[in-house]
């Protein structure tokens, strides 16, 4: 058999073409299966990749909508609040205790703030660390030494980061604690804050000041009695046989009294032995003027030499309520002159040399509610009259301390140095009876007798503020508690000062807010711990006395000390010129406008602050820097 091999050649290249066609084919094909596996696998991934953006989107959302409720409903957050948008879901809650992964919070004035946002099964989780106050306060001092004062003693110690708007000096820092400030160079291995700086914090007072302007008569048993008002035309007082007639006559002197000056009055002298040739101490008087309506306390004086000094107050007590006024004068003193308001030093001054006592030796008789020109009782008169009231007016020969100024609201006669004291309690009538001597005023063309406040003063009594109405106790006038048990929740609320002293113990939840001083002594204890707090508020002085306090304390009058081995926990704002801890120790954040004396062995450490989410204390919450985490 022949084969026709010419045949089969062909024949064998038409099948090795159909088996390379076939090969190709199942190529192609295997590469298309796995191209399509693969295009449908980049399909869903970038699929989950939107839901993924969408879901962290929405979890950015909720934070938002977190945020904003702390402004205003922070209670809604305790339990969760949830929104809807693009077939997604938020879910924005509050922790007030711990981190994500169950960690507990430094600070109780930290919350966790978390949002989940979720698409399908696609979900993501972002959180933040707030804080119930501003930045400043997550430092353990910020000093904003807007006045460019203040002495860190090297005694004093401090533990935690501060801010300083300046320069330290010395500075007893912990090994772990920065020391930033506005400087570039600063001393004592501060570091450079960078730009932009810290900017003081907002406060809104307008809780506050809502709150004083409703306070009305008084809750308690505060009770009455006479005072006078002068209308400033044509009526005053005219002491008798009381006169001065020596040059320098006068070494030592202290005149107190109760003021109350109007809107609108004011204007010259409580009491008045002549400007020119001895003294004169007036309510309601301009600040550069030696007369002529205006908002301060005057004391002007006559040295034996060295001519007349004219000298103000501070503070304003133009607004028609009452304030308890001291003028202090001792020749023997650095700064011979003082005026003290409402039991606190507002103003001091250094004018005359030492020894310099006051008094022309001109013969002076002298006057209530206008200025003398008398040589002799009820003669010449500068006829500028005063327009207000005035109760409980003394005299002294001598020159009361800082620490003896309060004795002053309640006079004893049996006092050493009482030269005259006119206590007004006649109710009726021209004579004001001298209690001390027998230098009676008279009183000339009707000056109108009338009734105020006392001082609500307790002593030994347990206080609890629920049995009284909205638990509120309140005074036009000055508060005082010695010895007292003060349980809360509740308010104590005082146009005038408030006093808390003698082992005093008041629980807490207490808001204790005063237009006037506000004054803590003698081993007591305000407060219970961080979370049970007080809230202190006064805009005149506060001074805190070897005790102890829990919560947040507010002054924005004219001095802040803390001394005697205080201790206070919690969180300092103040506004106050003159900031001072001596041999006291604050364990939470101080935050200052001005600067701040740290003398005497006095620790600042960084602590735990009152949580006030919600509450209206006048601070904005924060977000802590460097605290956001998506996870």
């Amino acid at each position: 058999m022949k084969y026709d091999f010419n045949k089969l050649k062909k024949s064998n290249n038409g099948v090795v073409f159909m088996a390379s066609t076939l090969g190709i084919f199942i190529l192609l094909s295997f590469f298309a299966f796995f191209l399509a596996r693969f295009s449908a696998t980049e399909t869903r991934s970038s699929s989950y990749h939107v839901m993924d953006i969408k879901a962290r989107n929405l979890s950015l959302l909720g934070l938002e909508h977190g945020m904003q409720s702390l402004k205003y409903s922070y209670n809604a957050l305790l339990s969760s609040m949830s929104g809807r948008l693009n077939n997604g879901q938020f879910l924005t809650s509050i922790d007030e205790s711990k981190y994500e992964t169950g960690l507990a919070l430094p600070y109780e004035h930290f919350s966790l703030l978390k949002s989940k946002g979720k698409i399908s099964d696609v979900e993501r989780n972002v959180r933040v660390v707030v804080s119930s106050y501003p930045n400043a306060f997550n430092l353990v001092f910020f000093g904003n030494n807007q006045n460019t004062g203040g002495v860190f003693s090297s005694g004093a110690s401090i533990d935690g980061d501060i801010y300083f708007n300046g320069d330290y000096g010395a500075l007893n820092l912990a090994s772990s604690s920065r020391a930033y400030s506005s400087l570039s160079n600063p001393s004592n291995n501060g570091i450079f804050h960078g730009l932009p700086l810290v900017s003081f914090p907002d406060f809104d007072r307008s809780y506050y000041d809502n709150l004083l302007s409703s306070v009305s008569g008084s809750y308690g048993s505060g009770g009455t009695e006479p005072m006078i008002s002068f209308d400033g035309s044509n009526d005053y007082a005219a002491i008798q046989n009381l006169k001065y007639t020596e040059p320098g006559q006068i070494s030592k002197l202290t005149v107190s009294a109760w003021v109350k000056v109007p809107l609108n009055g004011g204007d010259w002298s409580i009491v008045d032995f002549d400007r020119s040739e001895y003294y004169s101490c007036i309510a309601g008087i301009r600040n550069t003027s030696a007369n002529g309506e205006g908002d301060f306390i005057g004391f002007h004086t006559r040295g034996v030499s060295q001519g007349i000094h004219d000298m103000w107050s501070t503070t304003s007590i133009r607004d028609n309520k009452w304030h308890h006024i001291v003028w202090v004068f001792d020749s023997e003193q650095l700064y011979e002159k003082k005026i003290y308001i409402d039991g606190q030093l507002d103003s001091q001054v250094n004018y005359y040399n030492t020894n310099v006592k006051l008094g022309s030796g001109t013969d002076r008789y002298g006057f209530l509610a206008d200025g003398s020109e008398a040589n002799s009782y009820n003669a010449g008169r500068n006829k500028i009259y005063y327009q207000g009231s005035m109760d409980q007016v003394s005299i002294w020969d001598r020159a009361f301390s800082a620490s003896e100024i309060s004795s002053l609201q309640n006079i004893n006669t049996n006092s050493s140095g009482l030269v005259a004291y006119w206590p007004m309690n006649e109710g009726s009538g021209v004579t004001l009876t001298d209690a001390a001597n027998n230098n009676n005023a008279i009183m000339v063309n009707g000056p109108t007798w009338g009734t105020r406040t006392t001082t609500l003063s307790f002593s030994g009594q347990t206080i609890n503020l629920t049995g009284l109405n909205q638990s509120t106790l309140m005074s036009e006038s000055p508060i005082t508690f010695d010895n007292c048990t003060i349980i809360g929740p509740g308010k104590i609320l005082s146009t005038g000062s408030i006093t808390i002293s003698g082992g005093s113990q008041v629980s807490g939840y207490v808001n204790i807010i005063s237009e006037g001083a506000l004054i803590i002594s003698g081993s007591c204890i305000v407060g219970s711990s961080i979370s049970s707090g007080c809230v202190l508020y006064s805009e005149s002085n506060i001074n805190i006395n070897g005790s102890v306090i829990y919560g947040l304390a507010i002054g924005i009058g004219g001095e802040f000390t803390l001394s005697n081995n205080t201790n206070f926990y919690g969180g300092i704002y103040t506004e106050s010129y003159s900031v001072n801890v001596d041999a006291s120790n604050i364990i939470g954040s101080l935050v200052s406008k001005n600067s701040l004396n740290l003398t005497n062995s006095s620790s600042l450490s960084k602590g735990s602050l009152p949580p006030i989410f919600g509450l209206p204390y006048g601070f904005k919450s924060s977000v802590v820097p460097g605290s956001y985490l998506e996870y």
